[in-house]
């Protein structure tokens, strides 16, 4: 932006020339513009969920000793990790920390939890009752969070699962329970343990994969259908497969695998999503 200013002296004319930048503005505008459209918030229907509630004077003690969180905190819900005492998954979950503690689950696992945790409540007087839930899932910044209630204008839940699996944070079903270790599923123990708090049903495995491990294998996630064997350069089968999910004409493969070239068929095939990055 340019101005042009004229004044006279001595019967001559002079001038001023003020030149003014908006590109400090401009620049602003856009980083505040690019900030924004980093900020991506969105919300999923969550159909087979259930919803588990435990009561009794004790139920936080109870609780406590069988999840990987710590429900002890002032936090409103909090993401913890069901385990037996080999440190298998029993299944992920979300528990909402009012005078009940309220564990949100998919539905085919709910059962086997409620299995497990039964063998436990009787000894803290509690009471566990599960039922339908209305929950929905929401993603900002990459972040996934479960709540409960209802709201309009929702994704689907297959792009909710999609997602899951991209950022490998899936929730167990059924199919999966107690079949795999945390690593193999690629949770990140931030997300869902405490190492501060005392001890739970495969706190000392979860203890050892921590410290320990040595972190030969990570998960990717291929999308290709029917992939059963991951073969290295010469042929040698590699890794372990952890599951199968088929999402409308999708299908994708997560396995458990050194950081190698990945071979099927003698051909070289890459992942869509890979904790080696």
């Amino acid at each position: 932006f340019c101005s042009v200013f004229r004044y006279s002296y001595d019967d001559k004319n002079f001038f001023i020339i003020s030149v003014v930048s908006f590109m400090p503005l401009l620049d602003l505008k856009f980083s505040f513009l690019n900030n924004m459209s980093s900020i991506t918030e969105k919300y999923y229907q969550l159909r087979d969920y259930s919803l588990m509630t435990v009561k009794g004077e004790r139920s936080y003690e109870f609780i406590q000793g069988q999840v990987s969180c710590d429900i002890s905190s002032q936090q409103e819900k909090v993401d913890g990790l069901f385990c037996d005492e080999k440190g298998y998954v029993i299944t992920n979950a979300t528990l909402f920390l009012e005078e009940d503690i309220k564990i949100l689950i998919k539905d085919d696992v709910a059962k086997i939890l409620e299995n497990e945790l039964s063998k436990y409540s009787k000894f803290y007087k509690c009471l566990i009752k599960t039922n339908k839930a209305d929950a929905f899932g929401r993603i900002s910044n990459k972040v996934f969070e479960k709540c409960l209630g209802k709201k309009d204008d929702l994704l689907s839940q297959q792009e909710w699962d999609r997602e899951q699996i991209l950022n490998f944070c899936i929730d167990i079903d059924g199919q999966l329970s107690c079949k795999h270790r945390s690593t193999q599923f690629g949770y990140t123990f931030k997300d869902f343990v405490s190492f501060e708090k005392g001890c739970y049903r495969g706190q000392e495995v979860i203890s050892r994969l921590n410290y320990l491990a040595k972190n030969k294998r990570k998960c990717v996630v291929f999308k290709q259908k029917g992939l059963e064997i991951l073969n290295d350069s010469n042929g040698r089968k590699i890794g372990e497969k952890i599951f199968t999910k088929t999402l409308g004409k999708e299908e994708f493969v997560q396995f458990f695998v050194e950081d190698l070239n990945f071979y099927h068929n003698d051909k070289i095939i890459h992942p869509v999503a890979s904790q080696w990055v």
